[in-house]
């Protein structure tokens, strides 16, 4: 809750600041879940894919605060052996599949003075950012061994941070590289429910499932009257 607060402190606080540009993007990437039945976790268990839309209000060189959404699909099987010392899990035969809708409002901090198209920043920047989201998913369950399968769904908060990498493509036009990490408050990603199965626990609710994205995406600054004269961009 502490977190939460500090964070609506920052969102204010930002928003009383003077913004210089907006920015609209699209992109698409990866998706990938860690959890009990991709505990290590190995980003190469069952990858899938994700799209996504942002709005990005730039507050000044630094800060920006960003807004979009995510469509993006999940997947794990507990058979792919993620660490050579953990040798049950293989013996639970338990895999999911599930689409997700994924919501967010998060805070960037750029480490170079950057802005597309002005000369007077830099052309490229790493940037690290932190927020909150919401996600709904619907994963369905299945044993590969006794070929049986449940449905269920969830809709949970999760904060989402992570690093990336901002460049001026072309004129207006942005292309940024990033990877993401979602928190989760809830165990139920994988719809794995706390359980025994021939002796193995399905699932740990102590132990919180995680989903992440990395993706690339393009993004279009819109212009203000001022930036259409002849002079610098400010």
């Amino acid at each position: 809750m502490r977190f939460y607060l500090i964070f609506l402190v920052i969102i204010l606080f930002s928003l009383k600041l003077f913004s210089q540009h907006s920015e609209l993007g699209i992109g698409g990437g990866i998706a990938y879940y860690s959890g009990e039945l991709n505990p290590s976790p190995n980003i190469m268990n069952k990858l899938r894919p994700t799209i996504g839309v942002f709005y990005r209000k730039n507050l000044n060189y630094r800060y920006s605060l960003r807004f979009g959404a995510n469509y993006a699909k999940l997947a794990a099987e507990d058979n792919v052996k993620t660490n050579k010392e953990i040798n049950f899990f293989e013996a639970r035969h338990y895999s999911f599949s599930s689409t997700m809708l994924d919501a967010y409002g998060i805070i960037e901090f750029n480490f170079i003075p950057y802005q597309l198209n002005n000369d007077a920043t830099s052309k490229v920047t790493p940037f690290v950012f932190i927020g909150l989201a919401g996600f709904y998913t619907n994963p369905e369950v299945g044993n590969n061994v006794s070929n049986t399968s449940y449905n269920t769904s969830i809709t949970s908060l999760a904060i989402p941070f992570g690093v990336g990498v901002k460049s001026n493509f072309i004129q207006n036009l942005g292309l940024n590289i990033e990877w993401t990490y979602r928190k989760t408050y809830t165990d139920l990603v994988d719809g794995l429910e706390s359980r025994h199965f021939n002796g193995y626990q399905l699932s740990n609710s102590q132990n919180n499932d995680w989903y992440a994205f990395v993706t690339i995406s393009l993004s279009y600054k819109f212009l203000r009257k001022t930036d259409k004269c002849s002079f610098p961009i400010n």
